[in-house]
């Protein structure tokens, strides 16, 4: 069953409440992640170095932003399901239990620095009309992260897709 138009449109668009990272920017994380991405750049761990730079000290890479916004798997938080959460259980509800990411793109404002405090909010950015693709019919359903910090500054804006698709349909 697909989807109407005026169920997408409760979806779209609409703010999740400002959800609050778990973690500070931290330089102990930031080296961590240049380990495994073998990343030399002086200005997430050169002290001296940084300083000198235009941000006055060691900034994290941009990319990590995430990172710090990630939920512990356990124990659970307990805080009002967003809109991508509802909009996905919705789909499942729908037969659209499958899915896939397709495509992830990060915009970056402000840099993060240890101590920074990372934020988010999320909404559904759009909605595909129902597609047949090889895995079956389904949505491209493209989410907008807002990542700030504590200062309300935005640091990032991402993108990401996804298809959430029906697999065993033989329409």
């Amino acid at each position: 069953m697909a989807l109407t138009e005026e169920k997408i449109k409760e979806f779209v668009g609409v703010d999740s409440d400002l959800i609050e990272g778990p973690d500070k920017v931290c330089k102990q994380m930031i080296r961590h992640w240049c380990e495994v991405m073998e990343d030399a750049n002086p200005l997430y761990q050169d002290e001296e170095y940084a300083k000198a730079s235009k941000y006055g000290g060691i900034i994290a890479p941009p990319m990590q932003v995430q990172v710090y916004t990630m939920s512990p798997l356990w124990p659970t938080g307990n805080r009002e399901p967003s809109s991508m959460e509802l909009l996905v259980a919705e789909l499942a509800e729908q037969g659209y239990t499958s899915i896939v990411a397709t495509e992830q793109g990060q915009e970056y404002f402000a840099p993060m620095k240890p101590g920074d405090q990372i934020n988010y909010t999320i909404s559904v950015d759009k909605i595909s009309p129902e597609k047949q693709t090889v895995r079956g019919p389904g949505y491209f359903v493209t989410f907008l992260y807002k990542f700030f910090n504590q200062r309300e500054e935005l640091v990032c804006k991402q993108t990401f897709t996804i298809l959430a698709y029906n697999a065993i349909s033989k329409e």
